[in-house]
């Protein structure tokens, strides 16, 4: 009997070590869940945009982007998916193999307590008790024997228990292992319509890359009108950033360009301290939107042989939505551009913050902003409401651009 319990004692740790691992699931489990959800509002957020597009009657070249957008964001979901599969695969391995062992523990416990019974209904009148004292050789002998007894009913009622409790653990883990499985079924459902609706997806984007190439004429005199004004944005930006930062010598006669005073203030300081520390962290510029642009030089999604260098991203988001700061500040200009809107830069220390393709702004020159402040509402065009995003960081050697999408938090 002893060893019986010393080997369900042995199944009992070996039980606890498979609850410690499985719980080290949860923290992976909640966030693949987290990152299924943030994927799931992305999702959503851009079928919102493309159908938006769709009942305008328009196929552009921002709504091809949509699509794209929307075809890797669907993908990724699907490979979130499948590490949930896998973990919940590898958590009903273990709960299998814990039940199993529960299930020997139970089988064990059941078979030493029908020995017990057994034995004590082979002795269980009080004469045979009394009969088996009474033919001890002394009162040592016979004290041991009533020792024994008594520690023969305490064990089995400490077997009922262990019983017991065995079977309520058993019955607990084989209705988790069925959770377990019924969640399996309901991801891989999830999984195949995913499947599905990247197909649908893929199909949609092939459909609109016809429609745009039918339309090549049109789409290079975009790419031209876009493409002068974004020089003309980034000279305005230039001009204006340096016209607030005082220049250390002169470039006349040397062909090379003024260097930069980047002292600043305190204040400055400690604001461009807090900046850099919440790089990767900091809000989108819209409260809703997908990047329909990147930053950087890369091709054009239609014409061949034509690359977009672009100085910033590029934010589809919903009509009338407002841009907002993504960082406390100061405003150090309102540009004008004409035919492309307007534009807000904000301060912060030795870097800026550019918000463009503004049909309005709410803000004016030198006035201090706090996070998420609305600074404007973002024009909408053929394209639709997209707004374009710029950091920019003053060093000695001059202005420096650096991609946006690093800056604020990936969705």
């Amino acid at each position: 009997m002893s060893r019986c319990l010393e080997r369900f004692a042995c199944h009992a740790l070996l039980a606890v070590a498979l609850l410690a691992s499985t719980a080290a699931f949860p923290q992976s489990r909640k966030e693949l869940e987290k990152r299924r959800d943030a994927l799931d509002k992305q999702i959503r957020t851009t079928t919102a945009l493309i159908d938006q597009a769709r009942k305008e009657q328009r196929v552009t070249q921002e709504q091809l982007s949509l699509l794209e957008s929307q075809i890797t964001a669907r993908a990724q979901l699907i490979r979130t998916m499948d590490g949930e599969v896998r973990e919940t695969d590898a958590r009903i391995r273990e709960d299998e193999e814990s039940i199993a062992a529960m299930q020997a523990d139970l089988r064990a416990l059941k078979e030493s307590y029908a020995r017990m019974v057994a034995a004590a209904y082979r002795n269980r009148s009080a004469y045979d008790r009394l009969s088996y004292l009474f033919a001890s050789s002394g009162f040592q002998q016979a004290f041991q024997r009533s020792r024994y007894i008594n520690q023969l009913a305490t064990q089995r009622r400490r077997q009922v228990a262990l019983i017991t409790e065995t079977q309520a653990a058993l019955d607990a883990r084989v209705a988790a292992l069925k959770q377990q499985r019924q969640e399996k079924a309901n991801l891989l459902d999830a999984q195949v319509q995913e499947k599905r609706k990247l197909d649908t997806d893929r199909a949609g984007q092939q459909s609109a890359l016809s429609a745009l190439r039918k339309e090549e004429g049109r789409l290079r005199e975009t790419q031209k009108k876009q493409e002068r004004q974004r020089k003309e944005l980034e000279a305005a930006i230039r001009k204006a950033i340096e016209a607030a930062v005082k220049p250390k010598g002169s470039s006349s006669g040397s062909g090379k360009p003024a260097k930069l005073d980047i002292t600043l203030t305190p204040e400055a300081r400690e604001l461009n301290s807090d900046f850099e520390k919440n790089k990767g962290k900091l809000p989108w510029p819209v409260e809703k939107g997908v990047i329909t642009g990147r930053f950087g030089k890369q091709p054009h999604p239609v014409l061949k042989g034509i690359v977009i260098d672009n100085n910033g991203i590029d934010i589809t988001t919903e009509k009338g939505a407002s841009a907002r700061a993504v960082f406390r500040g100061e405003v150090s200009s309102v540009i004008v551009l004409p035919g492309a809107g307007k534009a807000v830069i904000v301060s912060h220390g030795a870097y800026r913050t550019v918000y463009s393709n503004l049909a309005s702004v709410s803000v004016a020159k030198g006035q201090k902003v706090d996070t998420k402040q609305a600074l404007g509402t973002v024009l909408s065009g053929e394209d639709g409401a997209v707004a374009h995003i710029e950091v920019w960081k003053i060093t000695a050697d001059g202005l420096v651009n650096v991609d946006p999408a690093l800056w604020i938090y990936r969705q």
